[in-house]
């Protein structure tokens, strides 16, 4: 089967990015992830704003792919968060949020972004803007710290909308990822201590 252009262009630009994040390398150089990711010295000076156009063709094109795939997974089918998982997400979301989010279980269409993310073995669910895909059963009806992480996504989208989200994701997805993982810890805790 062969993928479209968008499809191939799209993965060329995210994995093509240049992290702004300095965190990682020394002062005067920049992270560069193609594959993997390694120190060089500032681009900057050399190609001016590559930088920052590849930053927003990459944004682009995870917005139009985060929308597609959202679109997919929808025409696929899709279902409210079960009544025990909401009832106990309560606490930490908004009606809002809650009534927005809906989930499946498995990959789908192979071109999805869902598909394309949930292909690394350690993601067990990605939020495709207010969907959020589980890889397993298991997970969707019983994993209340992966419910926040992913739900924290929905919330992220309602504030920021899909083009902010992926202007943010791709310029330093950690950033993105943090609150998500704060909150998914934040529930855990909460599991233990009721134990």
């Amino acid at each position: 089967m062969s993928i479209p252009l968008l499809s191939r262009a799209a993965a060329l630009f995210l994995s093509l990015a240049v992290s702004p994040v300095l965190l990682a390398c020394p002062q005067g150089q920049h992270e560069v992830c193609i594959a993997d990711c390694v120190c060089v010295p500032d681009p900057g000076p050399i190609f001016g704003d590559i930088q920052e156009n590849m930053g927003r063709m990459a944004a682009s094109a995870l917005e139009t792919w985060l929308i597609q795939s959202r679109e997919t997974a929808l025409r696929e089918g899709s279902e409210p968060i079960p009544a025990d998982i909401r009832e106990q997400m309560r606490p930490y979301f908004s009606e809002q949020v809650l009534d927005a989010a809906r989930f499946k279980v498995g990959e789908g269409d192979e071109l999805n972004i869902g598909a394309a993310v949930m292909h690394n073995q350690d993601t067990e669910a990605v939020t495709l803007v207010d969907v959020i895909v589980f890889r397993s059963l298991n997970d969707a009806m019983e994993n209340l710290p992966l419910w926040a992480h992913e739900l924290k996504h929905v919330e992220q989208y309602q504030q920021w909308g899909v083009k902010e989200f992926a202007t943010r994701y791709s310029r330093d997805f950690d950033a993105v990822e943090s609150p998500a993982y704060e909150m998914q810890t934040r529930v855990t805790r909460a599991l233990q201590a009721k134990k």
